[in-house]
C-alpha cells in the first residue's frame, strides 16, 4: 500500500471519528422542552406517504444509531484493515464509501419534521418536507461525504480478484421485501399510525406483539425467492452444490435474517455486525449466509 493510500485512510478514519463525535456531543450535550398541543388527530390508513413515514423512520434510526455507535469508524478500518492485509482492494473500498454515502443521505431524511406552528408534523414527500431535509444537511453529513471520497481515493489504483457480489442487488431486493413486509404489517396492526414512525419503534414499544412478526418473516423468507428476490433475478443456493440448500440450511439462514431483527433491543445490532461482516467478506457474503452455508447467485433463468 503506497504512503499516499495510507495517508487517505487516516484522513478517513478521522473524519468518521469525528462525525460520531459530533453526533455524540448533540446526543449527550442538548437539552429539550416539551411542549403539549391539543386536538391532535393522526387518522392512519393506508397511503403512500404513509408508507414513506414508515420507511423513513426505520432509516433514521438505523443511521441516527449507527453514527453514534461509531460505525463509520469501524467501516474505515474495517476496510483499511482488509487491504493492509490482503492488498489494495477497490471493491472493499466502493463498499465502504457507499455505505458512508448512504448513511449521509439517509441521515436528514427524518419522517418527524415538526412545522412552524410546533404541533403538527410535516408531511413527508411533500415540498416543505423536502425543502426542511435540504436545509437540514449540514457540517455532519459533510464530514460522512468527505470521509467517502478520502476512502476511494485510497482505493483508486487497486487491482481486484475478489468477485464483485450482488450487493446492489441484494439490497434493492430487500428494500422491495421490506415495503411489503410494512404493508402487510400496516394492516395487521390496524393502521400505518400504530407503527410510529417506523418498526425498530414499535418493536420497542410493542414487544409481545412485535415478536409475532417473526412469525410470517421467517415463512417468508424461508424459501429464499422473495418477491424482491424474483424482481431483481437472484436466489439463494447451498455454498457447496449451487442447488437449493435444503429446508435446514434456509431455516438457519431465515432464523437468523430477519427474525433476529425482530427481536427488540438487540435487533438493530445484529443488523449492524451483519452488514459490517459483508463488508469484508472477500464473497461479499453476509453472516446469515456464512452460518446457513449458503450464498446469492444471479438467477438466469
Amino acid at each position: 500500500m503506497s504512503r499516499l493510500a495510507h495517508l487517505a485512510w487516516v484522513a478517513a478514519l478521522a473524519a468518521a471519528a469525528y462525525s460520531t463525535w459530533g453526533a455524540w456531543q448533540a446526543e449527550y450535550g442538548s437539552s429539550y422542552a416539551v411542549l403539549g398541543c391539543v386536538g391532535l388527530v393522526d387518522t392512519g390508513g393506508f397511503s403512500l406517504t404513509r408508507l414513506a413515514s414508515v420507511s423513513l423512520g426505520d432509516a433514521y434510526e438505523i443511521a441516527n444509531l449507527a453514527v453514534v455507535w461509531g460505525v463509520p469508524s469501524i467501516l474505515v478500518l474495517t476496510g483499511f484493515l482488509m487491504s493492509a492485509a490482503v492488498g489494495n482492494r477497490a471493491i472493499t473500498g466502493y463498499r465502504v464509501a457507499g455505505l458512508l454515502v448512504l448513511l449521509a443521505i439517509v441521515g436528514p431524511a427524518t419522517p418527524s419534521y415538526m412545522a412552524e406552528d410546533g404541533c403538527s408534523v410535516i408531511p413527508v414527500l411533500s415540498g416543505e418536507w423536502f425543502a426542511t431535509v435540504a436545509c437540514a444537511y449540514g457540517p455532519a453529513e459533510s464530514i460522512l461525504l468527505l470521509s467517502a471520497l478520502l476512502v476511494l481515493l485510497a482505493t483508486r489504483t487497486a487491482r481486484d480478484t475478489w468477485p464483485s457480489g450482488f450487493a446492489g442487488r441484494r439490497a434493492v431486493a430487500f428494500t422491495f421485501d421490506y415495503l411489503i413486509f410494512v404493508a402487510f404489517l400496516g394492516f395487521f396492526a390496524g393502521g400505518f399510525s400504530s407503527l410510529d414512525y417506523g418498526l425498530l419503534n414499535w418493536f420497542r414499544v410493542n414487544e409481545p406483539t412485535s415478536l409475532l412478526v417473526a412469525v410470517p418473516a421467517f415463512f417468508y423468507v424461508l424459501t429464499g425467492r422473495t418477491f424482491g428476490k424474483r424482481l431483481m433475478r437472484i436466489r439463494v443456493v447451498s455454498a457447496d452444490t449451487g442447488h437449493w440448500p435444503g429446508w435446514r440450511r434456509a431455516a438457519v439462514r431465515a432464523l437468523v435474517f430477519p427474525v433476529l431483527i425482530c427481536v427488540p433491543q438487540c435487533g438493530l445490532v445484529v443488523l449492524l455486525v451483519d452488514v459490517l461482516w459483508s463488508v469484508a467478506d472477500p464473497a461479499a457474503r453476509t453472516l446469515h449466509d456464512r452460518l446457513a452455508g449458503t450464498r446469492v447467485v444471479r438467477d438466469l433463468l
